[in-house]
C-alpha cells in the first residue's frame, strides 16, 4: 500500500443520497472534497435497491420541507406536483442524474471500489482513514462525514451506536423490490396507472392471486398484501412486496441469505401475478441488485431523535432539516406494517446536535445513521430528508474548514441556515448572514 498521504478538506465516506448531497454542498462552497465509495458505482439504496417512490416531502398545505439539492435531483416531483399522480422516478435516470451533478464540480473527487478499513484516532479526532481497493492509501482531512447508511465509518472509529429496537435488538424486514413490465393496462379495473386510485385498484386486484399463494405454501413472505408502485412513463411497475427477515447489516452473512431469499420471492410472487389476466406475458425485468436495508447502526449523537419529537412535530433551536415523512415500521416479526402520519403541520424538525456523534470532534453524520430512536429512524430514513441531512452536514464541514474552527460544535446553526437559505433548501429559525468561501478563498 502506497504510504503517501492524500490531503483533502473534507472526507466523506458513502456515496448514497446522504453522501452525494454532502459532497455537492461542501464542493460548492470551494472545499476540495473526496468522496469514498465501497461499490463500483454511486447511487446506493436509491438507485441499487430501486425504491421508485418519492416518499413525502410536504407539509400539509403542500409546502415542500425539503427542497435544495433534492429539489435538484428529483425536479419533476416539485415542477409537476399533483396530489393524484404517484410521484415516483427511475432509478437509471437518478443514477445519471447524481454523475451530472458530481461531475460538474471541479474541487471533487471520487473513488468507488474502494472501502474504508481503518481510521486512526487522536486525542477523539479522526487523524487518517485507510483505504482499500481500486484506489490504496492513507488519506487524511480536517473534516470528516459518515455517509454509510449504517454508520461503518463511526463504527471503525470505535463510537457507541445503537442497533435495532429498543427492546430486543431486532431490526426492521429487508425488501428485494423488481421491476415488472410488458403487462396490458387495458385489461386492468383503472388503466392509468400513474394515479393512485389505480395503483389501490390494481393492489386489490392481485391480492388474491397473492393470498392463494401463500394458502398453497408457495412462499415464505410474510406480508399480508401486495405494494407496487409505477414507472414514471406508466408502462411498468416496481413491486415493493417481499419482506425477509432478521438481516443485519453489519452481519454480512445475514445479508448474503436475505438477497437470496428476496429474490426467490420476487419470483414466487411474480408467477402468482402472471395468472392475472393483464399480466399473463408480463416480464420480470429485474430484481434490485442490492437488497433494501430498511435500518442499521444508529450512532450516539449529542442529541436522540425520538417518536415522540417525530409526533409532536417538535421545532428545535439548531435546526439544520426536515422530515414530513410517517413512522413507517416494517415489524422485525414479519406481516405488518406500523404507519403513523406525522400530526398538522405535518413535519419536524431535525436538530444539528443529531448529526454529532459524541466522541469525535471533526466528524459529522450525513446519513440516516444520525442519532434517534428506532422509531424515529422509520421516518427520517427516506432520501427526501437524508439528502437534506447531508446538504446540511455537507455545509457545516465546510463551514468548519474556512472558519479554521477545530470542533464541529464550534459551526453555528444559524450559519448553515443562513447558506442552505440562500441555495433554496427550507429552514426555520433565525439565520446569521456569514461570508461564503470563494475560489480565490478556498
Amino acid at each position: 500500500m502506497n504510504k503517501e498521504i492524500c490531503k483533502f478538506d473534507i472526507i466523506i465516506a458513502g456515496a448514497g443520497v446522504g453522501g452525494i448531497s454532502a459532497a455537492l454542498a461542501a464542493a460548492r462552497l470551494q472545499q476540495r472534497v473526496l468522496l469514498i465509495e465501497q461499490a463500483d458505482e454511486v447511487g446506493g439504496t436509491g438507485v441499487f435497491s430501486s425504491v421508485s417512490l418519492i416518499c413525502e416531502f410536504r407539509d400539509r398545505g403542500g409546502r415542500p420541507i425539503n427542497s435544495g439539492i433534492h429539489r435538484e435531483l428529483f425536479p419533476a416531483a416539485y415542477t409537476h406536483y399533483s396530489e393524484q399522480v404517484v410521484p415516483t422516478y427511475d432509478e437509471q435516470q437518478l443514477k445519471a442524474n447524481y454523475n451530472k451533478l458530481l461531475g460538474a464540480e471541479p474541487l471533487l473527487t471520487i473513488w468507488t471500489g474502494s472501502a474504508v478499513v481503518q481510521a486512526d484516532m487522536r486525542d477523539n479526532r479522526i487523524a487518517q482513514l485507510h483505504i482499500s481497493g481500486k484506489h490504496s492509501g492513507i488519506v487524511s482531512a480536517p473534516v470528516y462525514l459518515d455517509a454509510t447508511a449504517d454508520g461503518n465509518l463511526s463504527a471503525l472509529a470505535g463510537l457507541s451506536y445503537h442497533l435495532g429496537r429498543e427492546s430486543d435488538g431486532k431490526l426492521q424486514s429487508a425488501t428485494a423490490t423488481f421491476k415488472v413490465s410488458g403487462f396490458d393496462r387495458s385489461l386492468l379495473q383503472q388503466p392509468d396507472i400513474r394515479l393512485w386510485s389505480a395503483i389501490h385498484s390494481l393492489r386489490r386486484e392481485l391480492l388474491p392471486f397473492y393470498q392463494e399463494l401463500k394458502e398453497a405454501g408457495g412462499t415464505n413472505n410474510p406480508r399480508t398484501g401486495v405494494t407496487c408502485f409505477p414507472y414514471p412513463d406508466g408502462e411498468a411497475l416496481l413491486f415493493n412486496s417481499t419482506s425477509v427477515l432478521e438481516v443485519d447489516p453489519t452481519k454480512p452473512e445475514t445479508v448474503e441469505r436475505g438477497i437470496k431469499e428476496g429474490s426467490k420471492q420476487a419470483e414466487e410472487l411474480f408467477a402468482a401475478i402472471r395468472q392475472h389476466p393483464a399480466f399473463q406475458h408480463a416480464r420480470l425485468d429485474y430484481i434490485a441488485p442490492k437488497l433494501g436495508i430498511r435500518e442499521g447502526r444508529r450512532i450516539v449523537g449529542e442529541y436522540e431523535l425520538t417518536a415522540e419529537d417525530c409526533l409532536g412535530t417538535r421545532h428545535f433551536e439548531d435546526m439544520v432539516a426536515a422530515c414530513a415523512y410517517s413512522l413507517d415500521i416494517h415489524d422485525p416479526e414479519g406481516g405488518t406494517t406500523r404507519l403513523e402520519r406525522i400530526p398538522e403541520p405535518g413535519y419536524y424538525h431535525i436538530p444539528y446536535r443529531s448529526l454529532i456523534p459524541k466522541g469525535a470532534g471533526n466528524l459529522l453524520l450525513s446519513s440516516r445513521c444520525i442519532s434517534g430512536t428506532h422509531e424515529a429512524h422509520s421516518s427520517y430514513r427516506i432520501m427526501a430528508s437524508v439528502s437534506a441531512i447531508g446538504e446540511a452536514a455537507g455545509t457545516a464541514a465546510a463551514l468548519c474548514v474556512f472558519q479554521g474552527l477545530t470542533d464541529v460544535r464550534q459551526v453555528k446553526p444559524a450559519h448553515i441556515r443562513f447558506i442552505l437559505q440562500m441555495r433554496g433548501q427550507f429552514v426555520e429559525g433565525s439565520v446569521e448572514r456569514v461570508s461564503l468561501p470563494t475560489a480565490s478563498s478556498s
